[in-house]
């Protein structure tokens, strides 16, 4: 599990830096939190991915699983640490209006994701091309951030 947690703190590091490269604009600290998503990310996925490869035989069942619970916990996940980190606490208005809109943006992004992984990757090669993947919904995040 140590791959999975560094292989995710390093995509969330480099999505933040990238952004924040192309903004011109550096802070520090929004890198270390994007990394610290990032190990969460890294670690819960590789265990939610062999979650659903033992329980469901059907990929159908594992792309609706995955859509229906696993996208809105990793979004809530996501958006109640950064709004630990941005604001001090969790239940505001602007937290759910965050957490609405990146789940959104999730929908638009990862059922195909999970559709081509499920269907065309092997499950040895599931995690690293879900690295970039996630390396590419980091990006969107820290634009969204």
């Amino acid at each position: 599990m140590l791959a999975p947690t560094l292989l995710g703190c390093f995509s969330g590091g480099l999505a933040q830096s990238i952004n924040q490269f192309s903004r011109r604009k550096f802070k520090f600290t929004k890198i270390i939190e994007f990394m610290i998503w990032g190990s969460v990310n890294g670690y819960f996925t590789v265990t939610w991915i062999n979650l659903l490869m033992q329980r469901f035989e059907s990929i159908v069942y594992r792309i609706l699983v995955d859509q229906a619970i696993g996208a809105p916990t990793f979004q809530l996940i996501f958006n109640v640490l950064n709004a630990l980190w941005d604001h001090g606490e969790v239940f505001t208005k602007a937290t759910r209006n965050a957490y609405f809109k990146s789940l959104k943006y999730s929908y638009c992004y990862w059922p195909f994701f999970s559709i081509f992984s499920f269907m065309f990757i092997p499950q040895s090669m599931m995690f690293p091309s879900n690295c970039l993947a996630n390396l590419i919904w980091n990006l969107i995040l820290s634009r969204l951030a």
